[in-house]
């Protein structure tokens, strides 16, 4: 599903033009122009990349940025990425059974690549114990070095000895990488709002929504639609199946003409009869300025790479950790929902509420353990939950105003 073209790109890259601060330096005007292409492509991307690969992105980015400057050594990137391997165990044994095996073969290809830094296996032979209580510790990657290589290595390389240490502190230690060389914003994936994408949308360019388990945009899309005015008969859905190929070319010309938003949900059960979609698309001369196309799919290879090189593509699923699941919670729920209810606890139970739900959503990746069956705890368990207590907030505010029983 990840596919984008030139044409999406000079399309973030005019935004950007547009959006950068004016200066009358031309030095500064590049570089206001570069931070907002940079942030923009990043935001751009991040919406249709999966949570798993987010900061991997972001690395990426890092990396490329890094390397256009010159600021790293291609030597220690292809280190960091492969690390050491070679067939054959190298002829130094392991001086201590705490260390890794693939760990210190790693230690030894990477003082090969940097001799300029010292013999850190020797260093580590003969002062095991600093090394074991520096590795052990819960926070490697953000420990100082032992024995003064902090000061010897720069960012990229104390990463790639948190890598021989300890692998399973990589991914810390890469979002602590990426934080310093380019800010904690590249680490923290904008919040989608559809706002924000009816934004990003034209007409000749669909919106296409990648599912996941729960997710519901076309609630999301009525309530935009009714806040901008395409609430009613301007706003179209059709649900894909068997027999709904020719409806949708009727309803897709339609609104072409007229300026009506389509919606087109569970594109990947008719997933052929796209290819017909991608040519109907292709067509398209001079559409009607308020026409929006709007496709749902769940994630599938088969998808045509047309249609997702033209569209601005959006993955509907939660993000990791607390703090983005709050903020991502708090942004889709309208203030008027939060004064619907009378009841002057309401505010503070909704924030225990959405807590209890990030922190469950969280727990996810522990698969079921704890649980009776594997559950996704979606945003429609939060909303339905969100609605009964407010009935019963409302009840109680009948009687003494006092909250009763457990909720």
């Amino acid at each position: 599903m990840y596919q984008y073209s030139l044409m999406a790109f000079l399309e973030v890259f005019n935004i950007s033009l547009k959006r950068s601060l004016p200066d009358s330096l031309l030095n500064k005007r590049l570089r206001n122009i570069i931070d907002t292409l940079t942030q923009n492509i990043y935001s751009y991307a991040c919406t249709g990349l999966f949570e798993i690969h987010k900061l991997l992105f972001s690395f990426q980015m890092t990396i490329k940025i890094l390397q256009a400057k010159n600021d790293l050594r291609a030597e220690d990137l292809d280190f960091f990425v492969k690390g050491n391997i070679s067939l054959e165990k190298s002829a130094r044994r392991k001086p201590h059974a705490w260390i890794p095996d693939q760990g210190w073969e790693d230690m030894i290809k990477f003082a090969e690549v940097c001799p300029d830094v010292g013999d850190i296996p020797g260093m580590v032979e003969r002062q095991g114990d600093v090394f074991k209580k520096w590795s052990e510790s819960d926070d490697p990657e953000s420990q100082p070095l032992p024995l003064g290589l902090n000061d010897k290595l720069d960012d990229f390389r104390r990463l790639c000895v948190v890598k021989c240490f300890r692998v399973d502190r990589v991914y810390r230690g890469v979002t602590n990488y990426v934080t310093t060389k380019m800010g904690e914003k590249y680490v923290t994936p904008p919040v989608v709002t559809f706002e924000a994408i009816f934004e990003q949308s034209s007409p000749i360019s669909p919106v296409v929504f990648i599912l996941s388990p729960g997710s519901d945009p076309a609630s999301d899309l009525m309530k935009l639609a009714d806040r901008t005015g395409f609430g009613g008969n301007r706003l179209k859905f059709l649900a894909m199946g068997q027999g709904q190929e020719k409806a949708a070319l009727q309803l897709l010309d339609t609104a072409i003409t007229r300026g009506q938003w389509l919606m087109l949900q569970n594109c990947h059960l008719l997933v052929n009869w796209l290819v017909d979609l991608e040519k109907a698309l292709e067509k398209i001369q001079k559409p009607h300025p308020e026409f929006r196309l709007w496709l749902t799919t769940e994630p599938t290879p088969k998808f045509p790479v047309g249609i997702l090189q033209r569209s601005f593509k959006v993955v509907t699923e939660p993000p990791n950790g607390l703090k983005l699941n709050l903020r991502q919670t708090y942004v889709k729920i309208p203030s008027t929902s939060l004064q619907d209810c009378t009841h002057e606890s309401f505010p503070e139970l909704m924030f225990v509420l959405s807590f209890f739900h990030a922190v469950v959503q969280e727990r996810r990746k522990y698969g079921k353990i704890g649980w009776n069956i594997p559950y996704d705890f979606n945003e429609s368990d939060l909303r339905v939950c969100m609605e009964l207590m407010k009935t019963y907030l409302d009840k109680s505010m009948g009687v003494d105003g006092k909250i009763r029983g457990a909720l």
